[in-house]
């Protein structure tokens, strides 16, 4: 059994905006959110610029979907999801866009904090900066040389 991803279901509120008066009586609405591709297509993102080049967010997920290797996703009714760039173009955009960007994290060298530490890494002993001594140096000595 995976990680079953329901349909997000977004608050939409303008509580708290001047123009509808009372926090008491404001507009509220509730919506589904939309998966990867759709919120691409829907911020513009996934339109490609005059010269046909895609958008970099766009080739960053792209880069993502093509280096999965293996997921736990399910669709809310079991079914998984395929690991693929298609299939991650399917999911939530919220959780698409959470992964990619902790694949990139990683990418960079973040290492999970939760993890211990490997056997081979240093125990930890104090670092030797704080035993160095420190003083404050003399002045420098005026050239004496004589030039050629």
């Amino acid at each position: 059994m995976g990680y079953r991803k329901t349909v997000r279901k977004i608050e939409v509120s303008l509580k708290g905006h001047k123009v509808y008066g009372q926090d008491a009586d404001y507009p509220l609405a509730y919506a589904r959110g939309k998966n990867l591709g759709e919120y691409l297509h829907l911020v513009g993102f996934a339109e490609t610029d005059e010269d046909g080049e895609t958008n970099y967010l766009v080739k960053q997920l792209e880069a993502f979907g093509d280096a999965l290797v293996s997921w736990n996703l399910e669709t809310e009714d079991g079914t998984p999801v395929p690991c693929t760039r298609e299939g991650l173009f399917s999911i939530d955009n919220d959780l698409a866009l959470s992964l990619a960007k902790e694949w990139i994290d990683c990418l960079g060298g973040k290492v999970d904090e939760a993890s211990p530490l490997d056997s081979n890494s240093p125990s930890g002993e104090p670092s030797p900066v704080a035993s160095i001594p420190m003083e404050t140096l003399s002045a420098p000595q005026p050239n004496t040389s004589v030039p050629a």
